[in-house]
């Protein structure tokens, strides 16, 4: 445990240092374009340009290794935090390569794709960074947590089923209470809207409040039924709130992988045309 507490600790302290390490790289490569741009000849320059698109290529295809690092679960490769500041700070720094790399200009319209196609994927990166932040740990970090969440939602009929039984075992009374007042909970489709717009505290107290209402109103005699019909009501509302938010997630992925797979293959279509002509 307490090993595992150092690693988490120490990836904690790397991600916390990202935001210094990519000033100190943005600093040092402006001065080092400003004084090749200023003192360099122009068989320096041409090389800076091109040293800087190189650059830029190499960690382009090395930030899809994030990709790879979000569908492998057992290996231990680090923290996803630590590798998603990783991948956020070195596509920044690229920006700024880039801009070195074209002189702040854009050339052609095929320039002018690029820069189009670079825009979605850094606005895109920077939305998914900002939709991580609404994600809970357990979901945004554990990929097979997702998977099991999947196979429950193909079986959304479940917990009406499980529900049904629960109240076959009550009173008379309460089978009819549960029939007018609780069944409808569970027949109700899985992932209404209002999960995206829900802290997970959010939906307790709201289901709090729903069933300390149905407490009050159902009969006094069967509340060790009503207590089941809350856990299982729980469970469903945990599925349905990871769900909402699982959803955006492929949503996002959705939009910005298709663009960054664009970006590639326009950046090696340049590399070609610029080595063959």
């Amino acid at each position: 445990m307490a090993i595992k507490r150092s690693a988490e600790s120490k990836a904690t302290a790397l991600s916390a240092k990202w935001p210094l390490v990519f000033f100190v790289l943005l600093i040092v490569s402006f001065l080092v374009h400003a004084g090749v741009r200023i003192w360099g000849s122009l068989f320096m320059v041409e090389w800076a340009r091109i040293g800087y698109g190189a650059l830029a290529s190499v960690i382009m295809l090395i930030l899809t290794s994030y990709s790879l690092r979000k569908i492998v679960f057992t290996r231990k490769m680090g923290s996803m935090e630590g590798w998603r500041k990783t991948h956020l700070y070195l596509g920044l720094f690229c920006v700024a390569l880039i801009f070195m790399h074209t002189n702040f200009k854009v050339y052609g319209n095929f320039g002018l794709l690029m820069i189009i196609l670079f825009s979605l994927v850094i606005l895109s990166g920077m939305m998914g960074e900002l939709m991580y932040k609404t994600i809970p740990v357990w979901l945004s970090k554990q990929g097979s947590d997702a998977m099991e969440l999947d196979e429950k939602l193909k079986k959304p009929g479940e917990y009406l089923t499980t529900a049904d039984e629960i109240a076959e075992k009550a009173t008379n009374e309460f089978k009819v209470f549960y029939g007018q007042s609780i069944r409808s909970l569970f027949a109700k489709r899985i992932f209404p809207p209002k999960y995206l717009f829900m802290s997970q505290s959010d939906v307790i107290a709201s289901r709090k409040k729903l069933f300390n209402h149905l407490a009050s109103q159902g009969p006094p005699k069967d509340r060790m039924a009503l207590s089941s019909l809350e856990a299982l009501y729980a469970e469903r509302d945990k599925v349905q709130f990871k769900y909402a938010r699982l959803q955006v997630m492929r949503i996002w992925s959705n939009a910005h992988v298709p663009a960054t797979a664009a970006l590639l293959t326009a950046m090696l279509a340049h590399i070609w045309a610029v080595s063959y002509y």
